[in-house]
Parts: C-alpha cells; structure tokens; sequence
C-alpha cells in the first residue's frame, strides 16, 4: 500500500516526466528506485507494450492518476499507449513536438493579478461549466481530448496538427482538480455571502454570519451600522478572497489537532508531560526522535527528552507571541505557508494531490444547499475523483477506509480526534499533517531525488 508521502509524490512535475522515464528506461535499479511510482508503472508499460487501458489500469489500481490527456506530455503518451507504440517511437514524437511546448502557457489568463477577487472565481468557474438545470455540471473536456487523441491517424503529423489546434486546453497542473477545487470554493463563498445578506436583512444573526465573511478581504465597509443591503451586495461583489484566512477556515474545520505531529498528540494526551510517558512510549519515543534528528544519537535518553521537551516549550512561546500580535500581521505571521498553498491551487501554480482535494471539498461542501447531486457524498466524491482521472475511494485504502467513515458519523470531530490519537500511540502521524508542510518547488525536489 502506497503512503500518502508516495502519493503526493506521484504527482511531482510533469514537466519532469520525461527525465523520470529516461531514467526509469536506463534500467539502473538504484536510480529507478527514486522515481515516483507513477513514473516506473508509466515505463513498465512501455516495457510491456501495454495498451491504453491497461497502463491506466496498473496506475489507477497502485492509487495513482491516469494519464491526463489537457497535459502536453501524457497527451503525447495517451496518443503512443493507444497505438502501443514503443519507448523510442514516442520520444521521436515528444521531439517532433518539443517546439510547441512553449505556447502551453501563453494562454494564461486567469487570476493574473496580485489579489484573487471572488467575481473572478466565480467567471472561473462558469467559464468552465455547462449550465443545465440551475446547476453548473463540469465540460468533458479532458474527456473529449482524449477521445480526440485515440481517434488520430497514425500519422506522426496528424498529432502534432490536434495539439497546435488545441493548445489553449493544456495546463501544467491536473486542470479538472484546480475546477472542482475552485467550484467549491465558489459555492461556500456564495452560501457565506448569502446567509449574511439574509441576516442582514432580517436584523438577526448579522454579527454571525459577519464573521464567516472574514475568508473575504475589503469588506470593512459591512460594519457600518446602516449599510444596505443593496451596499452590501455593492462591497461582497468587490471583494477579494483572503487566502491567508480561508486556510485558517479549513483548519478550525478540522480543529487544528490534525496540524500536529504524533509526537506533540502523544504528549498532549499526557498532559505535555514527557515525564509521565510510561516506560515504554518513552523508548519509543527516544528511538524516534533519534531518527529525526540524528545529531541527539550520542545523547542519553534524558537528555534527549529535555532537549525534545525544552524544544517543545521554545515553539509554544513563540506561537504565543504571534497569536498575541494585533492587525494585520497577525494572519500574515501566523499562516504563510498555508496561504501560499491556497493562492498556488486556485491560480494553477502547483497542482492539488488526491488528499488535499479530498479534504477540501469535504470542508467547502459542510452544509453547502446545493442541488442534491451537487452535494458531497461518498458517491459525489467518487463521481469528482473519476473525472480528475484519481482513482476512486477504496475502503482498504487507509486515507480512504477514514473519509468514508468520517462523512458517516454523527460526529465527525470526535471521530477525528480519536483517529489522530490512535495514529499518535503508533508513532505515526495523521493523514492530514502533511498538507500543512509549505509548498515546493517540484523542480527542486525532484534534483534533490536524483542526488
């Protein structure tokens, strides 16, 4: 079973993939080793001279994407899969082609600014939905251009014309994942605005539903007393979306436990005490921390624990000086990183893994009144995750096996709560915990793999 580190690296730059399959094809085991599995799976099928549909199968069934036909490369691979053509024949192809790589980002045109303003989110998401019924329903365009891409001659020429005609629909990121992100996005950004104008009218629950609209930035004119409801509308129209804040949303969603690693649940379970660890939660403990951080190996158990504990200490001051911040610093100081991700999601500038979608569409989604079919479900979970090409939920999936019970309970918080610390008595950290590690540079990381 793949981790949720491997998954998340599964889906490192595209624009990467070709080295990663040269280096898989040179078939040195040591360097295969740390390409992301996606990529081995991807070789193995040229290996094998496997069809289509069986590459997409291996991939969907080891938990990762199929291939993504509004990607320049994987169009390139989908078209060599579909004709089984080999490793080599498709290399010529992907230079035959290489020129037209370029134009992939001329086209560009969303959220081109510094601020993100939610009448921009919405023209987004409009832009890229059909309307049937009152609802906006997805374009198929991912679908169509792959049907389009099978349905080519066999002419090498025939391809290159299909992607010149269509370059403006190639991303660097799994576009349909960036879509529904930002479709939800759109509805729980409508449904704030909307309580609040009805509060707002009625008198009851206005300083309520003020506060849900802090996800929103250049809004301080609502919090005139006799602000109208036509201003109002006037205001929200013009709003910008704070990214910084909306991040900060997700987390109390989640009740900010899950941002912490084992190590610091464990502790809070004692009552941040690692003296009152018993003996062997505290073996473990040492031994772990020995791993983390290699240069306390010397260190005798107590002093690793005192180094641990007065490291723990340090970084719950710290917190405490930044929450007691006041302004606008306080978001700034407190929740960089998050805000980055969020801002990176929406303008296409790092894709979204299966897991941080998963989680954001069940957060955006809590409560939404949409139509029925729009609501997220299990079974609207699986209809999103197939139409990014992720593979759908699988109950002996751990990540998985926990969304489907979590969307089932009563309770979902204490469900939680009772997960993490589970994870934590096995020295493990919780699924969510790595959506709160900073975005990087795919580029970057993916020297670092090769180094």
């Amino acid at each position: 079973m793949s981790s949720v580190f491997e998954k998340m690296m599964n889906d490192f730059s595209r624009q990467d993939g070709e080295v990663m399959l040269e280096t898989c094809m040179s078939f040195q085991p040591g360097e295969t080793r740390k390409v992301p599995l996606r990529y081995r799976l991807i070789a193995l099928g040229f290996v094998r001279q496997m069809s289509l549909e069986e590459v997409n199968e291996k991939l969907t069934g080891a938990g990762c994407e199929k291939l993504y036909a509004r990607n320049f490369l994987e169009a390139g691979l989908i078209y060599a899969f579909s004709r089984k053509l080999s490793y080599e024949k498709w290399r010529e192809l992907q230079k035959s082609c290489s020129d037209l790589a370029v134009l992939c980002d001329t086209e560009k045109t969303w959220f081109a600014g510094q601020n993100i303003s939610c009448s921009e989110l919405k023209e987004y998401v409009e832009q890229n939905s059909t309307e049937e019924d009152q609802g906006l329903y997805t374009r198929k365009l991912t679908r169509y251009l792959e049907a389009d891409i099978r349905r080519l001659s066999d002419d090498a020429s025939q391809f290159r014309a299909f992607l010149t005609d269509n370059i403006h629909c190639f991303s660097g990121v799994r576009e349909k994942a960036r879509y529904y992100f930002c479709k939800y996005l759109n509805y729980y950004l409508a449904d704030k605005t909307e309580r609040y104008l009805k509060a707002l009218e009625s008198g009851e629950g206005k300083e309520q539903a003020l506060s849900e609209l802090l996800v929103l930035k250049g809004i301080s004119g609502l919090k005139r007393k006799n602000v109208t409801v036509k201003e109002a509308q006037e205001i929200l129209n013009d709003a910008a979306l704070s990214c910084g804040n909306l991040y900060d949303a997700f987390n109390y969603y989640y009740f900010e436990y899950v941002s912490s690693d084992w190590m610091e649940v464990l502790l809070d379970y004692y009552g941040g005490n690692i003296l009152e660890l018993p003996r062997e939660q505290k073996k473990r403990l040492v031994l772990s921390l020995k791993a983390y951080y290699p240069r306390w190996k010397n260190l005798s158990d107590d002093e690793i624990l005192r180094m641990k504990w007065e490291q723990m200490q340090e970084k719950e001051e710290k917190l405490d000086r930044i929450y007691a911040l006041d302004g606008s610093n306080r978001g700034y100081q407190k929740n960089r990183s998050g805000e980055k991700s969020v801002r990176n999601y929406i303008k296409g500038a790092v894709d979204i893994d299966r897991t941080t979608l998963v989680c954001y569409l069940i957060f955006f989604g809590s409560g939404l009144k949409v139509e029925k079919d729009q609501k997220i479900t299990i079974r609207r979970l699986n209809e999103i995750l197939g139409e990014c090409g992720f593979p759908l939920l699988r109950e002996q999936d751990e990540f998985d096996h926990f969304v489907m019970e979590y969307m089932e309970q009563e309770n979902p918080v204490d469900y939680l709560m009772e997960t993490v610390t589970q994870y934590a008595f096995a020295n493990r950290n919780f699924f969510l915990y790595h959506m709160y590690q900073e975005s990087v540079n795919n580029e970057a990381q993916f020297e670092k793999i090769l180094k």
